[in-house]
């Protein structure tokens, strides 16, 4: 088998195994919640579904399924629940997943699957980032 196939399959599966709790719309780490009331709650909701069917677009190599997703993350993105705070690392953030959503598109568009999982890895990042800034008041950006 070809040296190049094997580390993409490799790839693949690792990218899939990290992100099965995502894929399943489960979390270790924390419980089942009433359903949110406010708007961001809302707009991370609708994120987090929008991200599990693009994995399960790149599990299955469903190009439209991807970019049908991506375009709805990078709308999303853009409505007023989403900014839950003002400040300059906050815009960082969302311009990196809105970057890294429209580069799934942009994947989807040449067929190219591994240039999605790619995207799709940094953008996860990103919320990822954004999520313990949320947390924590800090960006982790500069060491």
């Amino acid at each position: 088998m070809n040296t190049k196939i094997r580390f993409r399959r490799s790839a693949s599966w690792l990218v899939l195994a990290a992100m099965a709790p995502l894929l399943l719309g489960t979390s270790p780490t924390t419980p089942d919640r009433a359903p949110a009331k406010d708007a961001t709650s809302e707009v991370m909701r609708q994120k987090l579904g929008h991200s599990q069917q693009v994995l399960r677009g790149l599990a299955l190599q469903d190009f439209a399924l991807i970019k049908t997703n991506a375009a709805k993350l990078v709308r999303l993105s853009q409505t007023g629940g989403w900014a839950a705070r003002q400040s300059p690392d906050y815009d960082l953030f969302t311009m990196e997943f809105r970057r890294s959503a429209e580069a799934l598109s942009v994947a989807s568009d040449a067929g190219n699957i591994d240039a999605a999982t790619v995207a799709y890895t940094q953008m996860t990042f990103s919320c990822v980032s954004c999520h313990k800034y949320m947390r924590t008041g800090r960006s982790g950006k500069g060491g």
